[in-house]
């Protein structure tokens, strides 16, 4: 089971080469969209072509992301890493209903906003958790996670963001960098010790 749990650690960092693939081949195949003016969902709408590979892709993105969360899960050793790991598989389980619930369709503006707010709930709480543990590259993943809310909101209020998909890039940008650090902080630890047992404290 530990070895299992070991390979879903690297699902974090499949989960976002895979979403990047898929909006770089859905803007080849779709010359129309301007990185200034629309949102990376417009892919998955009905003027885009084939938006079946963006929105099945974004699918399987969140299936990794909810394996990668759970790999967490089991390695945590505290209570803040548990229930950050926990929020991050909850924001798998969002970024596939943006999938589902492609452009165009009722609850998708709900599942887009709450998949980001999800996930940076999830990287606060388990970035003090890994502070708490001091594990490597701690203060990072929870200072970046942490300032990207107040720079968003600095940038909107001095410049604006010219379209939806210049502030996915940022949000995504942010949540890949502070996932590849988390990723080698855990993978850090399993050289020590393969398994960590929760406290309850």
């Amino acid at each position: 089971m530990t070895r299992l749990f070991r390979l879903l650690l690297w699902f974090g960092i499949l989960a976002l080469v895979l979403a990047w693939v898929i909006i770089g081949i859905c803007w080849y195949i779709n010359p129309w969209f301007i990185f200034m003016r629309h949102a990376f969902s417009d892919f998955g709408g009905s003027r885009a072509s084939i938006p079946e590979i963006y929105n099945y892709g974004l699918i399987t993105a969140g299936f990794l992301v909810i394996l990668f969360g759970s790999s967490i899960v089991y390695f945590s050793s505290n209570k803040f890493e548990v229930i950050g790991g926990s929020y991050l598989a909850l924001s798998g389980i969002f970024l596939a209903l943006i999938g589902v619930y492609h452009a165009g369709t009722q609850p998708h503006g709900f599942v887009s906003v709450w998949f980001f707010i999800q996930m940076d709930l999830s990287l606060i709480l388990l970035g003090i958790g890994m502070v708490q543990r001091k594990l490597k590259y701690a203060f990072s993943v929870l200072s970046i996670s942490i300032l990207s809310i107040p720079l968003a909101e600095i940038v909107d209020w001095v410049w604006g963001w010219p379209s939806a998909a210049v502030i996915e890039a940022f949000g995504i940008i942010i949540i890949d960098i502070c996932v590849i650090l988390v990723t080698l902080a855990y993978r850090e630890t399993l050289k020590d010790s393969p398994k960590q047992r929760i406290s309850t404290r």
